[in-house]
């Protein structure tokens, strides 16, 4: 099945625009991330020992999982950012609409607009469109051990930090759906900033693709120890081939995996990074950020 590229079906939608109401193109994703929450407090005195055993545990658990490949590399250290949610205090209307804004500075430099659901359509064809310098889009797929959304979103150059959601608009087009809001204004979620400290080098060859692992480490206004802790693969589209069905069945056994590695790595929660910095008290909010 041939990919279909983001240019390539909005410029069918803009063609078929302003005729007669038409069905939507089928959605594509560019990539699938599988993604599960792991203890952070292993990694509060030697962050690189204790992604070295981590990688150790996920490995034995593959091969009782009967994994028909193998992983190779190592954990090293990489991209270090500081992230900063955006959302509407004590109310939360972007996330309960389904829409995030982050910003990023450090390695990289930019501002993400995004829209998470669960049906792939819904998700690619709202807009997320930005207006500023080097922008990309993307679909992706992100699937932790019980979930699984659809994540549209856009990220551009940084310039200002958006006050209001009158504001984001100005930056993101796509953002308009929520002029009822624009005079609304949009603070830290949870008041903190967060320290992103990510380590990559493992991959695991799963035949047409292969899966690219990330471990990152999330630390709350500069604290020397982290919060949390998020291991993760991702398989990118074949242009040509899409995700072909070993390719799909090999990562289903990976992302049991990540959800069951034992030796007492994987925690409770299961909604992601996202999802915890909203759930987190903070001094700030100590009752939650959407309270």
């Amino acid at each position: 099945m041939m990919k279909r590229k983001l240019p390539t079906l909005l410029a069918t939608a803009l063609l078929l625009g302003g005729t007669t109401v038409h069905a939507n193109s089928p959605a594509y994703v560019d990539s699938k991330e599988y993604k599960a929450l792991v203890d952070p407090s292993r990694f509060a005195s030697n962050p690189a020992s204790a992604a070295a055993t981590l990688l150790g545990n996920l490995a034995t658990r593959l091969q009782a999982l009967g994994f028909d490949k193998t992983i190779t590399g190592n954990f090293s250290a990489g991209d270090r950012d500081t992230l900063v949610y955006l959302d509407t205090p004590h109310t939360c209307e972007l996330m309960n609409r389904g829409y995030s804004v982050r910003t990023r500075a450090g390695d990289h430099n930019d501002i993400q607009f995004k829209f998470r659901h669960p049906d792939e359509e819904l998700s690619y064809w709202t807009d997320v469109s930005g207006a500023g310098k080097n922008k990309s889009t993307k679909l992706e797929t992100d699937v932790t051990p019980g979930n699984l959304v659809l994540a549209h979103s856009t990220k551009q150059d940084a310039t200002t930090t958006p006050a209001t959601v009158g504001d984001l608009a100005k930056q993101f087009p796509g953002a308009s759906v929520l002029s009822s809001l624009s005079g609304s204004a949009l603070s830290k979620v949870a008041g903190v900033s967060v320290t992103q400290q990510e380590y990559d080098g493992p991959t695991s060859d799963l035949g047409q693709s292969e899966a690219e692992f990330s471990l990152t480490l999330w630390y709350i206004d500069g604290a020397a120890t982290p919060a949390l802790a998020e291991l993760s693969f991702r398989v990118e589209a074949d242009a040509d081939k899409y995700f072909t069905t070993p390719v799909l069945q090999r990562s289903q056994v990976l992302n049991q995996a990540i959800g069951s590695i034992g030796n007492g790595w994987n925690i409770g929660n299961d909604g992601g990074k996202t999802s915890w910095l909203y759930a987190y008290k903070s001094s700030s909010y100590p009752g939650g950020f959407c309270q």
